[in-house]
């Protein structure tokens, strides 16, 4: 079972990789990213948000703390213990990490849907249902070519927030875009049914997206938006997060605070989360989640600006405005990659909290990997350079890791960790 439930850890596809800061995007791209075409922006793009989303929204960042607490919690059981089986599945044994992994998987929603999809059913009672079970919502579908009324067509949650907030921006970039109707078509289909006014309104259903990620249920949340915006025709989507900022708040630790003081404090948490996990400091994600608490104590968006006030596929932004403030998460690409790097160096090199981080991910796939599945994560990317000089890969790479001898990427991070020479048993 994949963690949390959902895929991410698991196949290569274009993602954002939400424990890790770590982005993949499944083709070649084009580098600077000035360079690229549209449809390779569009891609890179749609990945980027869901970066953005994690750093910049209260349920994002608390989905990263979370991953934090995991790696630290497979850290130290390997550091502490001499034999190690696998595969490592911690978190069943965690009652902290099972109760929130409990409760993601209950408001995620639907990935997909088996079903055409002509028109849906949204009854009050399954919000009310979902707001009091803690669940997504339960959208009722009719297939009119196949004669069908299904009840439980798809669940509207989390995942419909996310995939229909990046495709809305992707739209922009690449108008020539398909995308499965669930989850990346989802909020449009919902706001067809319940408020046609603003179902041609792209921004604005953006906005509602970002806004319904600042709550603990964002399906259940789009709904109770979606009402609040009936309520305030005058605003658009940028001003109606402004007033969300400042009216709503959440309770924390047992204490009622404005919704921008709880998510900088949960910024602050994962700081320290993501330094206790790789054991060093931060340096560019630390200049980072400062800017994103500037700009929520501001209450103002850099990503609702642009959207608003500028031209959002022009690609000079990226470079010039959202780099400067949000930074970039490691990406992978099929011909290259990218980290931070740290030009206060000569030549400029990556930030050791890079390198930390997509060492520990190696590390932590490998150890909840079972034995049909033990290739190094790497391998894809170091076996390129087969047959050449720069080769480093070796059989270990396949399966035993921690017995490889020359160095690479995954022994740099065992040694780092002092996890190298402990005994591994592959039990199933």
């Amino acid at each position: 079972m994949a963690l949390f439930d959902i895929d991410i850890l698991e196949s290569r596809v274009s993602k954002y990789e939400t424990n890790h800061i770590h982005m993949v995007v499944d083709d070649d791209i084009t580098y600077p990213i000035t360079n690229m075409d549209n449809q390779q922006y569009g891609t890179f793009f749609h990945e980027y948000i869901h970066y953005m989303q994690h750093m910049t929204t209260l349920f994002g960042v608390k989905i990263c703390a979370m991953y934090n607490k995991m790696f630290i919690l497979y850290r130290d059981y390997i550091i502490n213990n001499e034999t190690i089986k696998l595969p490592l599945e911690l978190w069943k044994k965690h009652e902290g990490l099972m109760k929130f992994i409990d409760f993601f998987n209950g408001v995620k929603g639907s990935r997909a849907c088996n079903y055409n999809i002509d028109a849906i059913e949204i009854s009050d009672k399954e919000i009310s249902d979902a707001k009091k079970d803690k669940k997504a919502v339960k959208i009722g579908i009719y297939d009119f070519e196949n004669g069908l009324a299904i009840e439980n067509g798809f669940y509207f949650g989390y995942m419909c927030i996310i995939e229909s907030m990046a495709h809305l921006i992707q739209s922009f970039i690449n108008d020539k875009l398909y995308h499965a109707t669930i989850p990346y078509c989802s909020v449009e289909l919902i706001c067809k049914s319940i408020y046609s006014e603003i179902s041609n309104d792209k921004k604005m259903m953006i906005s509602l997206c970002f806004c319904s990620l600042m709550f603990d249920n964002p399906g259940v949340a789009f709904f109770d938006l979606v009402e609040l915006s009936k309520k305030n025709q005058s605003l658009n989507g940028y001003e109606l997060y402004k007033k969300i900022l400042k009216d709503k708040s959440v309770t924390h630790m047992g204490k009622e605070m404005p919704m921008y003081r709880a998510l900088c404090l949960f910024l602050d948490d994962l700081k320290k989360s993501i330094s206790s996990a790789i054991g060093c400091k931060l340096y560019y994600y630390e200049e980072v989640i400062e800017n994103c608490k500037n700009e929520i104590r501001s209450g103002n968006c850099v990503l609702l600006d642009v959207l608003y006030h500028a031209d959002i596929s022009n690609k000079n932004m990226f470079s010039s405005v959202f780099e400067k403030v949000y930074g970039y998460p490691f990406i992978e690409a099929n011909n290259l990659t990218i980290m931070p790097m740290n030009n206060s160096e000569e030549p400029p090199k990556p930030y050791i909290e890079t390198a930390s981080m997509i060492g520990l991910e190696l590390i932590f796939k490998r150890m909840k990997s079972y034995s049909n599945n033990t290739k190094c994560e790497w391998f894809k990317i170091c076996s390129k350079a087969q047959y050449t000089p720069d080769d480093k890969t070796s059989e270990e790479c396949l399966c035993s890791q921690w017995q490889k001898n020359e160095r690479c990427i995954m022994t740099e991070a065992l040694r780092y960790f002092k996890i190298k020479d402990k005994e591994y048993i592959q039990e199933k």
